[in-house]
């Protein structure tokens, strides 16, 4: 599936997300809830993984960093060592070695910088207008976070493409492709959101006269 299509869904999931932590804002304040919180920082969490699904930095720029690791690696050890009065079979050695040893660590490194940053940036730009199904307050708050959940699931098979739904296909994908990892978490963690504010709902449905 074509990358602006999952930014463009996942734009939506957020802005649901958005209007779900609102409404519990709206309705607790400052309140130290446990179960109300709890699903606050839960949606925060949801929101992080979004970001992070639309994050993946292409082959090319992996390559470019690497390549630019290495060369920077290679090039500083390969004057210390001269310096150091290495032969030139020694410093070629040492170069490539410590070419070798930075690439990884340090494409590792300037992704991790680099991909929130682009992954709110691809979502800022996808952004839509979402109204949630649901009344805005409190009451109505799981079913327009199942709303979510229902776009979120449909964002995955889409990412998945119909010919892949199959659920061998998707436990591999969700074990080995990070973005559907993260977004496996982030349905994971918005089930437990919904889950956490139903109890809270209930537990006062029980205690009113």
């Amino acid at each position: 599936m074509p990358g602006r299509q999952l930014y463009q869904d996942l734009a939506a999931v957020r802005a649901l997300l958005a209007d779900g932590r609102d409404r519990l804002r709206d309705a607790t304040g400052d309140a130290d809830q446990f179960w109300l919180n709890s699903a606050r920082q839960r949606l925060l969490a949801v929101d992080d993984e979004l970001v992070l699904a639309a994050s993946r930095i292409g082959g090319w720029s992996r390559v470019v960093t690497g390549t630019a690791a290495m060369l920077i690696a290679a090039s500083v050890t390969a004057i210390v060592t001269r310096a150091l009065g290495f032969s030139t079979f020694g410093v070629v050695v040492c170069a490539w070695v410590a070419a070798v040893l930075a690439e990884f660590p340090a494409r590792r490194w300037t992704i991790a910088r680099l991909a929130p940053g682009l992954g709110r940036r691809r979502l800022a730009r996808a952004a839509v207008t979402v109204e949630p199904s649901s009344p805005r307050d409190l009451a109505g708050l799981p079913d327009a976070l199942v709303d979510a959940r229902t776009r979120l699931v449909s964002a995955i098979l889409r990412a998945a493409g119909s010919r892949h739904w199959q659920p061998a296909y998707l436990t591999r994908a969700v074990a080995e492709k990070a973005t559907f990892t993260r977004l496996a978490a982030a349905d994971t963690l918005l089930c437990q959101a919904i889950d956490h504010i139903e109890h809270y709902l209930d537990a006062e449905t029980k205690e009113q006269p």
